[in-house]
């Protein structure tokens, strides 16, 4: 009795069947299949050529010049004397004839074995750079054509500027920059010699800074207009420098006093609020300020504090972000010891705004400040001093960032003393290299 196989012997010759009934019926059928394949594609093309068809067109079209550029091939050191141009009869589909532009096309002569100065006929050859488009002929098909000598000249580049910077803004009066300085120009020499200038073209509309523009540098005539030659090297990189015309600067108001208070009184400080304005103007007259001044204080006979709004003096072709400011000038009487005449004072106190120095480098003190002076001294001379008489100095030297104490030195008139003055405490940050 015969057992039956075990369907995993059975599956490798089913499919071995398999494979052998499809390919008989691929070779059966191929006859078929080729016939269907080549039916396909000749159906594929005759509705191409319905719905987009090849056609012969001239570029450029009829009664227009010709406008592909031609160029040498094989030349050597030579170039041509005349420039060409030719137009060209294509072939292909509507589609692919559409939007085309000389730079489709390249068109040369061959003048490899020609002499300088000497007229040759060459055939004009024109490849299209579109593959699915044939060029049929070219018009005209060759041209008289001579090679010459190529001259050469040195010339400097000129920046040649368009537009303006942004309102405010000028280009500084330092030398701009370009690299290379100069180039070499080469072609034919009635060319060479109408170049007056060699530039590179920078457009400045609206410029706020300094501004780097690299590009192709053209040739021109006297007359402006572009020479066609060769430009070595052909691109140029210009820096130019731009610097605002206007800046604004914050700086200290003083207000002097004239007249002498009562007798027996002095003046022991001048209060001015708000202590600083802003200032802005051209560069030029704001750098070179340092103060901002009111006209002086008649402080005649007074004998108490005095409390009045000046009018800031406004310093040429600059305007301040406000017009006055209100002046306190504080005047005390002096206190003094009986005795005779010349005899010391008992102690009359200042207050000064101090000047500083020895600032470290990269860095720049914030905010106001004032000392207190306490004088001592003859009656005599401290009826006529003022606060402007005392000189307070601070100085910086080996400061850093943050808030620490300076020392303090005082410089009065002769015959005066003044006590010793505490540390100031000064808060140093770093210099924006503007403002005050």
């Amino acid at each position: 009795m015969t057992m039956p196989e075990s369907p995993r012997l059975l599956w490798p010759r089913l499919l071995v069947a398999l494979a052998r009934s499809s390919i008989g019926s691929i070779y059966r059928n191929w006859a078929l299949a080729s016939f269907s394949l080549v039916a396909a594609f000749a159906i594929w093309f005759v509705i191409e050529d319905v719905e987009n068809p090849r056609v012969t067109v001239r570029f450029p079209a009829e009664g227009l010049p010709a406008a592909v550029p031609v160029e040498a091939r094989n030349a050597g050191n030579l170039i041509m004397k005349d420039s060409f141009a030719v137009a060209v009869v294509l072939e292909g589909r509507d589609k692919d004839l559409e939007n085309l532009v000389p730079g489709d096309f390249r068109a040369y002569i061959d003048v490899q074995g020609m002499q300088a100065d000497i007229e040759d006929v060459r055939e004009v050859k024109v490849e299209s750079r579109r593959s699915s488009v044939r060029v049929v002929e070219v018009i005209p098909s060759a041209v008289r054509v001579t090679v010459v000598e190529p001259v050469e000249r040195e010339l400097p580049i000129t920046i040649r500027r368009t537009g303006q910077v942004a309102a405010g803004y000028q280009e500084a009066e330092t030398a701009s920059t370009v690299e290379p300085a100069a180039v070499v120009i080469s072609g034919l020499p009635e060319r060479v010699a109408s170049v007056r200038s060699v530039d590179l073209d920078v457009n400045l509309s609206g410029v706020r800074d300094n501004t780097t523009v690299e590009g192709d540098l053209v040739a021109r005539s006297q007359s402006g207009a572009q020479v066609v030659v060769t430009i070595t090297p052909a691109r140029a990189k210009a820096t130019l420098q731009i610097e605002q015309t206007f800046v604004q600067r914050t700086l200290p108001v003083e207000v002097l006093t004239t007249g002498d208070v009562a007798s027996g009184y002095m003046i022991t400080n001048v209060k001015v609020e708000p202590a600083t304005v802003a200032v802005t103007g051209p560069q030029a007259v704001v750098s070179g300020l340092n103060k901002l001044t009111t006209p002086a204080l008649d402080v005649s006979g007074a004998r108490t504090d005095q409390t009045l709004i000046r009018t800031i003096d406004e310093p040429q072709n600059t305007s301040l972000g406000r017009p006055s400011v209100t002046v306190t000038v504080e005047i005390r009487p002096i206190e003094c010891s009986s005795g005779p005449a010349g005899a010391p004072c008992g102690g009359t106190t200042f207050v000064v705004g101090p000047t500083f120095e020895n600032t470290p480098a990269g860095l720049t003190h914030s905010g106001l400040y004032s000392v207190e002076v306490k004088i001592t001294g003859p009656l005599t001379q401290l009826r006529d001093l003022k606060p402007g008489d005392i000189k307070a100095t601070v100085s910086l030297a080996g400061g850093a960032l943050g808030t620490r104490g300076y020392p303090v030195t005082v410089t009065v008139p002769g015959g005066l003393k003044a006590e010793p003055v505490a540390n100031v405490q000064v808060t140093l940050v770093a210099s924006s290299g503007g403002g005050q």
